[in-house]
Parts: C-alpha cells; sequence; structure tokens
C-alpha cells in the first residue's frame, strides 16, 4: 500500500518527529500536543537543532485533508492569542511563525490496517536522512511495546541507538502493568536512556524552577542560619491541586482511574519530590528518585462528588469507587524530612482552582506559600504569611521563556511577616504553555527538565499502591464519602460539604434496580451497567 503525503517531504532537517495520535483529543486539544510542537516551533526551537520535520503516522479511514482542517482549527485562534500576548515574538529564522508555514514541515503517512511493522517500513525511506527520530507516542498504551519494536526494527540503525520514545502518562494502571509497558518498550530495543515519560506538570514554570526558586527564598526564613530546612524549620508540607469542576462529560475517561491514578501517581509526587530535594543536587532526576524511594503512604482520605455516577460511559465496579478527592498522607523517612507530616490533596468539584505547595513554620505560626499553576491558574509566585523574613533585599529569579532567558529582578514585598518574596504578576513577561517547553526539551535533548525516568515513575506506583490497592487506587465504595461543591452548604471555596452518604449507599439505594429507576435513569450508564448489563463484549453507550 503507498502512503499518503499531506505536503511534499523535507530532508533537510537533522531530526524527525513522528507523530503518533495526531488526531486524538490529547493532540488537539487546547494547551495541547499540537499547540505545544508548534509553540516550540516559534520559538525558533526546530532552527536551534539544525531543523526539524514533523512525520504523522496515521490509519485509515482518516485522510490528509482531515488532518490539515483539525490541525489548523486548533492552531489558528491559538496563534491569534499568541500574537496578543505581551512579551511573545516569533523567533524563526525566517520571522514567518504561521501555522501555515509550520504545515510545511508536516508529512503524512496513512496504512490500510493496524500493521506497525508494516507501516513503519513504508516510512523508512522518508525518515533514511535524519541523524534523530523521536517517536511520540499520543496513543493507548497497549500499542507502546508494538510501536517501538517497529521503529527500533526499521529506523534504530542498531548501535547508532537514533530512535527515541515518548510516551504519554498516566504510564500504566499500576505497578504490574507499567511494568509490562517498560518491558515492551526495553525489550524492543530501545535503551533506557531513550525512553522519555512525558509529565507536562514538569514543565509549568514554577515546578520547572521550583529548586531553584526554593534556593533563593529559604535561606531568607531560616533564623541567622542555626536551622537546616526540613524537620528542624517545617512543621508540615501540603501539595495542593484543586479543580474547580467536576469531569462535565469527560467521565468515560476517568471511569477505573480515579484521582489518586489521575493526578497524585502521574504529577503530584513529581512536585513533591522537587520541593524536598536538596537545592544544591546537580542530579535533579536522581536527587526527585531518593526522595521518592524514601516516601511511603500512612493514610488516604477519599470522595466523590455528588452527581459523578451520572456521568456518561461510566461502568459498574461494586468492589471499587472512583474517588473524586482524595488526601493522601505521607511521611518521608530522610534525614531531613523525618517526622514531618507530609499531604497530597487534589480533588474536582471544589469550587476553586487551587496549584500551591505549602511549607508551615515549626514553632511558628509561619506559612511559606509557591504558587505553581501560573498557566492555569494566573498566579505564580512565592508568599508568606506571619513568617518575617531575614533578608529583604533585592534578588535575581529565573525569568521565564524557552531555555535559559536570564533573570528578572525581584524586591520582596513582605510586611510584618505577610506578602510576596517574589511574583510573576507582571503582564509583560511571556509564559510559553507546558506543552511547549516540553516540546522544545525534547527537540533540545534536555530530557531531565521536563520528562520523567522509570525508575521514578515505578517509585510513584509502589508509594500509591501502599499496602494494598485498596488504601488509595481503587478503595471500597464504602469508604468513599460523597461530597458536594462549597457553595451547596456555605462554605467557602475550596471547603467542600461532606455527606452522609457513601459511594456504596449510592450504588445500593440511588441506583437500585427498580421499574421506576429503569425510566428514570434509562439514559445513564452506570445503571445500565449494573441493572442491564449488555452481553459480553458490547459496551453501552449513554
Amino acid at each position: 500500500a503507498a502512503a499518503s503525503s499531506l505536503l511534499a517531504e523535507r530532508a533537510s532537517a537533522k531530526d524527525a518527529f513522528v507523530f503518533l495520535g495526531a488526531t486524538g483529543d490529547n493532540a488537539l486539544r487546547p494547551n495541547g500536543v499540537w499547540r505545544g510542537v508548534f509553540e516550540a516551533f516559534a520559538s525558533g526551537t526546530f532552527d536551534k537543532v539544525g531543523g526539524v520535520d514533523i512525520h504523522v503516522a496515521m490509519n485509515t479511514p482518516h485522510t490528509a485533508d482531515e488532518l490539515h482542517t483539525k490541525v489548523l482549527s486548533s492552531l489558528a485562534p491559538f496563534y491569534d492569542g499568541l500574537k496578543e500576548t505581551r512579551g511573545w515574538k516569533c523567533n524563526t529564522k525566517e520571522g514567518n511563525c504561521t501555522p501555515a508555514r509550520f504545515m510545511q514541515d508536516i508529512s503524512v503517512n496513512i496504512w490500510p490496517g493496524r500493521d506497525a511493522g508494516a507501516q513503519a517500513a513504508n516510512m523508512t525511506p522518508s525518515l533514511a536522512p535524519y541523524e534523530r527520530v523521536t517517536v511520540y507516542l499520543s496513543v493507548p498504551p497497549f500499542v507502546f511495546g508494538s510501536w517501538s519494536k517497529a521503529a527500533i526494527d526499521h529506523w534504530g540503525e542498531g548501535a547508532k541507538h537514533r530512535v527515541h520514545v515518548a510516551c504519554e502518562k498516566p504510564f500504566g494502571a499500576g505497578l504490574a502493568d507499567a511494568d509490562v509497558l517498560h518491558e515492551g518498550i526495553i525489550g524492543a530495543g530501545v535503551p533506557e536512556a531513550n525512553l522519555h515519560i512525558v509529565d507536562h506538570w514538569l514543565s509549568f514554570f514554577m515546578n520547572r524552577n521550583l529548586m531553584k526558586l526554593r534556593a533563593l527564598v529559604e535561606p531568607r526564613l531560616l533564623a541567622g542560619g542555626h536551622l537546616r530546612w526540613g524537620a528542624e524549620a517545617v512543621e508540615k508540607v501540603v501539595v495542593t491541586e484543586f479543580e474547580t469542576r467536576g469531569l462535565n462529560g469527560r467521565g468515560g475517561f476517568f471511569d477505573g482511574v480515579g484521582q489518586v491514578r489521575d493526578m497524585v501517581q502521574s504529577h503530584l509526587l513529581q512536585v513533591l519530590a522537587l520541593a524536598l530535594a536538596p537545592t544544591d543536587a546537580t542530579d535533579v532526576t536522581a536527587a526527585k528518585l531518593a526522595v521518592l524511594n524514601r516516601t511511603n503512604v500512612s493514610a488516604c482520605k477519599l470522595g466523590q462528588y455528588d452527581g459523578f455516577l451520572l456521568e456518561p460511559k461510566l461502568k459498574y465496579h461494586p468492589a471499587f469507587a472512583d474517588a473524586t478527592l482524595s488526601e493522601v498522607m505521607l511521611t518521608v523517612d530522610s534525614d531531613e524530612w523525618r517526622g514531618v507530616p507530609i499531604v497530597i490533596a487534589t480533588g474536582k468539584d471544589m469550587g476553586a482552582q487551587l496549584y500551591t505547595v505549602d511549607f508551615y513554620q515549626k514553632g511558628g505560626q509561619g506559612v511559606l506559600t509557591f504558587e505553581i499553576g501560573k498557566e492555569e491558574t494566573g498566579l505564580g509566585g512565592v508568599r508568606v504569611k506571619d513568617w518575617p523574613l531575614l533578608d529583604s533585599s533585592p534578588f535575581d529569579a529565573p525569568a521565564p521563556g524557552f531555555g535559559s532567558q536570564g533573570s528578572v529582578r525581584m524586591t520582596p514585598e513582605v510586611h510584618a511577616g505577610t506578602g510576596y518574596i517574589l511574583n510573576y504578576s507582571d503582564p509583560s513577561l511571556y509564559f510559553p504553555k507546558p506543552y511547549a517547553l516540553m516540546a522544545s526539551s525534547l527537540l533540545t535533548r534536555d530530557y531531565g527538565a521536563a520528562f520523567v525516568s522509570y525508575p521514578e515513575c515505578r517509585s510513584s506506583w509502589i508509594i500509591v499502591t501502599a499496602s494494598s490497592p485498596d488504601v488509595c487506587l481503587d478503595p471500597p465504595p464504602g469508604q468513599v464519602k460523597v461530597y458536594k461543591p462549597p457553595d451547596a452548604c456555605g462554605h467557602g471555596a475550596p471547603s467542600v460539604c461532606w455527606q452522609s452518604t457513601t459511594v456504596e449507599d449510592v450504588y445500593n439505594n440511588t441506583f437500585k434496580c427498580t421499574p421506576e429507576h429503569d425510566k428514570l435513569y434509562a439514559n445513564v450508564s452506570l445503571y445500565h451497567y449494573k441493572c442491564k448489563p449488555p452481553p459480553s463484549g458490547l459496551t453501552i453507550v449513554v
């Protein structure tokens, strides 16, 4: 079968970016892969590495015209927004950052059927000239191994090891599953150093620079240098990720996943490791892994927001509930943090959007807060409450942007121990989207800044598995309480309204199988799976 080409293939670039899953939700969504790669292109990243050509691998019945239309529909409004963004400018050598120009370096291979080996063989001539081939797998994990093998067999060129594989998280549904995925990729011949597990949270500006910012801030809070940062100075650490709304029709992707898989294992343990690792570490990956290897779960408090079970495409699983709110209590058995309670709190339908890391002062009322979600919440800074600064002099802090963008002068605005030590509120500062920084790091080979090593991923799975999956990952329905958003009971966000019912109560009472409920819940997927399960192999689509 012949491949179809969107535009003429170009072989003058040094690098090829092979994109699988290019028409999927993660690729086309706002702030997804396509917009990230485009923003990296506009930053001049492609030029810095000697040129990048994008090769899209798709299957029938998809068409090149379909891809062209969908990508341009995603990029056009995004490009218009970039042009209105203060601090942004087109940095390509040509000075042309239009989506149309970006599309000129895209070639499309469309293959009948889903034979990775056959399609990779068909693409081999077009990929022969490149020094490096990066395969981006934004596809279901069960094809990670087959596509890794196809890429190595046909494009790897033996000892040159020119194939790199980037995989979207979550990497597996549990520890055993992750090990199988990993073995499938490594067993295909991909060197461990060439496997890059994507975590876009590492490319949020504040997270990317968290250890640098801590190194600037922490000494200003330690009394005369007599205390060490850690258990001597900190009473408690809390990492928070709260979302204002619920799933809003996207429940199908969350079914069987839950908040701990979705956020704690995938993202927030990485944030915790950056918040606790020694700030003078030269190998950040090793420093994070050292923290993770000493981290253990002591308890999980879990909830599910009222109405979640009405989401479309949910199945009925009586043995466990999908938590949408989790408070994971942890300990870190290291000299620096032994005895310090640590909490990761994350939830949906919380009435507020909040991305923070809080350090509570030992022996005082002080709180040090890192606002880590500038790109999502609009807040990026480091502030204190009731924690006087010992040094209020101006200092240089990392500036946002691609690569090493220099520094920005900061002057603490702290009065009586309360205020901002540094604040990235200047509207002239340009903050690239996380996927843009991730794509730039991937193409410039700055792997440690934006990707997770498999040992880190595996350690995170060990942590959240705890003594049993039913502690945090797959809790029994009777242990997951129902909650409503704060405004339902007059609370201030993010203090939710806990109900007296559990998910088990909802299963047994709200969705009790009765003729009346057959009519009332005629369009509710979970009720159908519980009370009118389809024959094996069939799926309910409501």
